[in-house]
């Protein structure tokens, strides 16, 4: 049999190079593309699986409910609650916190940058991250640290770096350590695989940090072991009385959230395999993947084969009608059904082989590019692939080759010998074929639907009005010097740059590092509204620096003497000054517009300010999150200093990149140890459009291979089409058609499946695509432009497949057409 099923495949191959060509090469694409799409969602459902004990292993987030503002929940949490949690819940055996840090390494008089982090030692066992050298109890020594090969190789030239030192600088503030350990790669992809350094937590910061001390401060993430899986719940449901315990108090003091802080806080536990997903709705996290998206990429893959299947059961299927008077003839002579059945199916394995091996090839080349467009490491694992390759050849053979099996093997030899001419296959073939092409085109223009609405929306968010003038503007690491003196040189510094027009210092920027936030009240006719706002404190260039669009009121200067921020202090009461809010804040106060909120008074815990102006909002966050209500206070820096300002620079006539590199020198002749890492805004928000960017490529490599499959079947039908009315035409010619109206005739024919399925694509791609976009606070109309978009591709798509055919068909001379039939 086997044999019989090879010669035949030949035969076929030989007599019928394009059916054969055209089912292979579908095939192979749809199978290749399948395979790299669903690596990428095996990738995704397996990230953090590889962690030790990952069952047990849960990250506690912050839940913020503040007055005027929406529930937030945050990766990070103040670590004050780590002891209690220890002392209360003795369901937990391990636990880490982990504190993401900014550290510049100097080698040679070099500053580098490495992604580092300061964590408790049992950082090292908890997660079972392996050492290329050294032990677990590598980060026990206060000056310990632990490198990864790669941070290692790059530092020294080698990975055998046992008891070398290396200079740390914190905040300005350098340290020695001892590398006491290598890190080998991580087992499979997790949140901690990119990590190059592991600092042990400084007792200093224990004892002086805010986050290690106050319960209304964080400052990292904190990670438990638990001792079974079903103690999450457990815990789970005692952390609400755990806050109104230990977190209470007056109010007064930093320690405290107050008389009733589950009012205002509350704690989450995140069961750590699925801490991927689950942080695509956690504000900041830097982790999370959307859930949707990822099966929306599987479900391309997918759709991808069952298209490259449905284009094999189309082809085989015109073909077959090619073969009825070969398996009457083979009937006639003895041939069974059962005997024919077999091998037809084997033939279609066959061939579903072939395209196996060829997909297998694809797949070789799509991962890398897949790795490439959504910045994952992402790698063939060949054991697996191995294992489902032969399930997907058997399965789409079985699929692609039952149909015309018993369409074949049931060819009854009288009829089919006592005919003038070829069968057709009748009304019932045709209309499958007919519902094949609508099923392919409806799902390739739904997911071309899908990948114009992403590119759309991922251009708008980036050239979206974030409220200040992104073009021309760079901006530094937050200056770690507590001492005006210092703040004041480096602005001058830089203000002295060839090219600067403006300097601005702020607490916040784009993609901001950190906030502060405070509570503040108004008094209406309505009563008392309180709002959480949050607080930057800017200088005298900040209005022509980032340049933000008044709305209402006016902006800071120094002829009005209260528009300076007063001094803070524990012996201060009832200060008074003047602010400015955003749109969003006088929203959250109830003012009716922004220019009823002018000259209104908010009372906050020690000062009561005036509102002056309201700008547009500034977006420095992330597109999907909506903007927090704020307020600015001015602060001229006359005579203290700030807290970690940030440098934002306005330049004009120098390249961006030439730009960077005086700024960096400049910062240097004041601050030579810490790098300023001048960045343009857009590239400081880069994290917040990549993820969408990458995975919106990743829906255009299915795309376009959904409609490549689907215009190979379409230009395998129209092939078998016009060999099958070649006599049709040529009547009609002789009857006075003209070649146009001939071709207007067979366009309608072949492209009327097309059509529909447009018409059905449509509200489909519609009710995805809307669920997709309510995600994002900023976001594009849905309106009929990609829809148009999309179907005139689909349909141009079409019309160019079948128009070889269609010239060729209407041009055909009468005689020859009858004398051929």
């Amino acid at each position: 049999m086997l044999a019989t099923i090879f010669r035949s495949v030949i035969r076929q191959a030989r007599r019928h190079p394009l059916y054969v060509g055209l089912n292979v090469f579908g095939l192979a694409l749809g199978i290749g593309v399948f395979l790299a799409l669903a690596l990428l969602v095996r990738f995704e459902y397996s990230y953090n699986a590889g962690l030790r004990d990952v069952d047990r292993l849960v990250r506690v987030d912050g839940i913020s409910t503040e007055p005027g503002t929406a529930r937030a929940e945050y990766d990070s949490v103040t670590f004050r609650a780590l002891p209690f949690l220890r002392q209360d819940f003795p369901e937990i055996v391990d636990a880490a916190r982990i504190k993401p840090e900014d550290v510049q390494i100097k080698q040679k008089d070099e500053l580098a940058s490495l992604d580092a982090t300061l964590a408790d030692p049992s950082i090292l066992r908890m997660f079972g991250i392996r050492l290329a050298a050294g032990t677990d109890d590598a980060l026990t020594r206060p000056d310990g640290l632990v490198l990864s090969r790669a941070a290692a190789t790059r530092l020294f030239g080698t990975s055998d770096v046992l008891g070398r030192t290396v200079t740390i600088d914190r905040s300005g503030v350098s340290s020695r350590h001892v590398v006491t350990a290598v890190m080998n790669g991580a087992r499979g992809p997790n949140f901690l695989a990119d990590l190059e350094m592991i600092i042990p937590i400084p007792p200093e910061d224990e004892r002086t940090r805010s986050c290690f001390i106050s319960w209304g401060s964080d400052c990292g993430s904190v990670y438990l072991k638990l001792r079974h899986p079903s103690d999450i719940v457990s815990v789970q449901s005692r952390l609400r009385d755990f806050i109104i315990r230990r977190a209470s108090g007056s109010g007064s003091g930093d320690s405290s959230l107050g008389t009733h802080p589950e009012e205002t806080f509350a704690l989450n536990l995140v069961p750590m395999r699925n801490a991927r997903f689950y942080d695509a709705n956690v504000v900041e996290a830097s982790n999370g993947a959307d859930r949707n998206v990822i099966d929306g990429i599987g479900l391309v893959g997918l759709l991808a084969l069952a298209l490259a299947c449905a284009n094999t059961v189309n082809l085989s299927t015109a073909r077959s009608v090619l073969r009825a008077r070969e398996m009457a003839i083979r009937k006639t002579l003895g041939g069974t059904r059962s005997a024919l059945f077999a091998q037809f199916v084997g033939e279609a394995i066959m061939l579903t082989a072939i395209s196996g091996v060829l997909g297998l090839a694809l797949c070789e080349v799509l991962v890398p590019e897949a790795a490439t467009l959504t910045g994952e490491s992402i790698a063939i694992p060949y054991g697996f692939v191995l294992a489902v390759l032969p399930l997907i050849v058997f399965g789409c053979g079985m699929a692609s080759g039952i149909y015309p099996a018993l369409v074949l093997s049931g060819t009854r030899p009288a009829a089919v010998l006592a005919a003038a001419k070829m069968p057709s296959g009748g009304r019932a073939a045709a209309r499958l074929r007919d519902g094949l092409v609508i099923a392919q085109f409806t799902i390739a223009v739904t997911i071309v639907i899908g990948m114009v609405v992403i590119h759309r929306q991922t251009g708008f968010l980036r050239s979206a009005d974030s409220g200040f003038a992104r073009s021309g503007l760079l901006i530094g690491r937050a200056i770690p010097i507590k001492d005006v003196t210092i703040q004041r040189r480096v602005r001058e510094a830089l203000r002295l740059v060839a090219g600067v027009q403006s300097i601005a210092y702020g607490k916040l920027a784009p993609n901001p590092n950190s906030t502060s936030q405070s509570d503040y009240s108004y008094v209406g006719s309505h009563g008392t509204i309180r709002v959480h706002l949050l607080r930057d404190v800017v200088d005298g260039g900040y209005w022509n620096t980032y340049r933000p669009r008044l709305i209402a009121g006016r902006w800071f200067d120094d002829i009005h003497g209260q528009d300076v921020w007063p001094t803070y202090g524990k012996d201060v009461h009832d200060a008074v000054g003047n602010v400015v809010i955003n749109s969003t804040a006088a929203l959250r106060f109830g003012f009716a517009t922004p220019a009823d909120a002018i000259g209104k008074v908010l009372d906050a815990r020690w000062v009561h300010v005036t509102i002056v102006g309201v700008v547009a909002d500034m977006r420095f966050g992330s597109p999907r999150d909506p903007v927090y209500p704020g307020v600015i206070a001015y602060d001229p820096l006359k005579g203290r200093p700030y807290e970690g300002p940030i440098p934002a620079v306005r330049f004009t006539g120098v390249p961006e990149q030439e730009m960077e590199r005086r700024l960096d020198r400049a910062w240097a002749s004041v601050l030579p140890d810490v790098s300023a890492h001048f960045q343009a805004a857009n590239e400081r928000m880069e994290d917040y459009f990549r993820a969408d960017e990458q995975r919106g490529r990743i829906f255009a490599l299915g795309a376009v291979a959904a409609v490549v499959i689907a215009a190979l079947g379409l230009y395998g039908l129209a092939a078998f089409s016009t060999a099958r009315r070649l006599h049709e035409i040529g009547i009609r010619k002789t009857l006075g058609a003209t070649s146009g109206q001939v071709i207007a005739l067979l366009l309608r024919d072949f492209l009327r499946p097309v059509v529909i399925a447009c018409v059905i694509a449509c509200p489909i791609g519609w009710a995805i695509m809307h669920d997709w976009l309510s995600g994002f606070d900023e976001r594009i109309t849905l309106g009929p432009v990609s829809f148009m978009i999309a179907v005139a591709g689909a349909l141009a798509i079409a019309t160019l497949t079948v128009l070889g055919q269609t010239l060729r068909l209407s041009r055909a001379e009468p005689a020859r057409a009858l004398r051929a039939e």
